[in-house]
């Protein structure tokens, strides 16, 4: 069965240097991105996906900032992420797409949403292995402008997820995040 997962894609140059450092973590076949929206709700009906067009259609383009390297854990590695819009854009599109509150909790979407670039994840009981150096390569990564959402794909849990389509965001802010107005969405009873 498909599933699905919104991002944030950073552009190509800083993409080749973060999957340069992925690859050398041990991921063998990295595809740097910044996770706006967790499978929850997601499914393979796609009825989601009007309404997560619309959001995108009517959310302005923004500045996406790397940061620093942190840990979930000393589990997860990865880079902090700083943007006004990505925490809105994520609470946005959740309340939209109203996954039920089963699959909220499975995703962990019920905590407070924290914009992060996964570099490695570590599976055995021992954490990360040492990554300092190699974290330093990407020191200085430019500021950039996110246009697009892009939505990936993976057909069965045997495969790797991989772009599906890419959603462009509007040129000007036409949604107001405090306004009552939201985009029409498939709501759970």
């Amino acid at each position: 069965m498909s599933k699905y997962f919104v991002a944030v894609e950073p552009p190509s140059d800083q993409s080749l240097r973060i999957a340069t450092v992925m690859r050398q973590l041990g991921d063998p076949s990295p595809v740097p991105h910044i996770t706006v929206k967790a499978p929850s709700g997601l499914g393979p009906e796609l009825a989601w996906l009007p309404a997560v067009r619309e959001v995108a259609a009517r959310s302005e383009r923004f500045i996406v900032t790397i940061r620093e390297a942190r840990t979930f854990s000393n589990r997860i590695l990865y880079l902090a992420v700083q943007s006004a819009n990505l925490a809105q854009l994520h609470q946005i599109i959740l309340e939209t797409v109203a996954p039920s509150p089963e699959l909220v909790t499975k995703y962990s979407e019920e905590r407070q949403y924290i914009p992060h670039l996964t570099l490695a994840i570590s599976h055995i009981e021992y954490g990360l292995p040492p990554y300092q150096t190699l974290v330093s390569n990407l020191r200085g990564l430019d500021p950039f402008e996110a246009f697009e959402l892009t939505i990936f794909r993976r057909e069965d849990a045997s495969t790797r997820y991989r772009t599906w389509q890419r959603l462009p965001l509007a040129l000007s802010h036409k949604f107001s995040p405090n306004s009552n107005q939201r985009p029409s969405g498939r709501k759970h009873s």
